[in-house]
């Protein structure tokens, strides 16, 4: 079911999980028409749509994420479904060496700044958590 945020129980499972290794996140995102700013943010009343927020939260959280060895792998909006159907808008993909790399991120000193963006664009999102076999052609 598509949330804003984990649960506390999915927090905890991925960070407690033993899996050491890289992961790679799947983001479905779908974002509000207008963006959601509280009146004191800069940007409240810009008539920034939801996307262009979670634009700028992407671009900001692909900053912090390089401090941690994170890297976004694709920011995309969704043209069809070849497959099967959704309703979303778009797919963020960030690839992390391990569990860690990701929950520091998140503890960045500039992530409330940042994360005001995706509160005021993103509608909600499934993130699927993956262990790659594959990366970039290689055997993870």
């Amino acid at each position: 079911m598509p949330a804003v945020q984990p649960t506390a129980a999915q927090f905890r499972a991925f960070r407690d999980d033993p899996h050491d290794g890289p992961v790679v996140q799947v983001n479905l995102l779908k974002f509000r028409i207008r963006a959601e700013y509280k009146p004191d943010d800069p940007e409240f009343g810009d008539g920034s749509t939801g996307r262009e927020a979670y634009a700028r939260y992407s671009q900001a959280f692909t900053a912090a994420a390089a401090e941690a060895g994170g890297i976004t792998l694709l920011l995309g909006d969704t043209e069809r479904y070849f497959m099967g159907g959704g309703d979303w808008d778009g797919v963020l993909v960030n690839h992390f060496p391990n569990r860690q790399a990701f929950i520091a991120t998140l503890n960045h000193p500039d992530y409330k700044d940042i994360s005001r963006h995706r509160e005021a664009g993103l509608l909600c999102q499934d993130l699927i958590v993956t262990r790659p076999a594959w990366v970039n052609g290689k055997q993870a």
